[in-house]
């Protein structure tokens, strides 16, 4: 399964809450945030080991190519350029893009978990006045 959509399903499992597990969840609430900001660290750090490989295999390449002696007439530039179209630098800018978008949901994440705080004490306040 893809992980974004793991994750929907398991933010939507922790932010979902009623009469019965209002005080479960409230009581869960800092681990449950942690679990998610340690998520967002997470890929956070995946983002910046891919982006650490990219420049490593360009730098691998365009040293290969220079011990072997550019042949004359062709711009580095050009080399960059070609090294930039391969299929390993396109699978690993495709995974980028896609930790940016689990990195941007991940934020959101973490506001609604930090919003979950005053829904849950909302709800108990409501649940309070409905017994009285």
């Amino acid at each position: 399964m893809d992980l974004f959509y793991q994750y929907v399903e398991e933010i939507q499992e922790d932010v979902k809450f009623d009469q019965i597990n209002i005080l479960e969840k409230q009581l869960s609430l800092p681990a449950i945030k942690h679990k998610w900001v340690s998520r967002l660290i997470t890929q956070k750090r995946n983002k910046n080991n891919l982006e650490q490989k990219k420049i490593d295999l360009k730098e691998d390449v365009l040293k290969t190519l220079t011990e072997k002696g550019i042949p004359t007439g062709i711009p580095k530039a050009a080399l960059t350029a070609k090294v930039e179209s391969s299929e390993t630098i396109r699978k690993i800018n495709q995974d980028l893009k896609e930790i940016d978008l689990i990195i941007e949901y991940l934020e959101k994440v973490e506001k609604i978990m930090s919003s979950l705080t005053y829904d849950i004490g909302n709800a108990t306040k409501i649940m309070t006045l409905e017994v009285t």
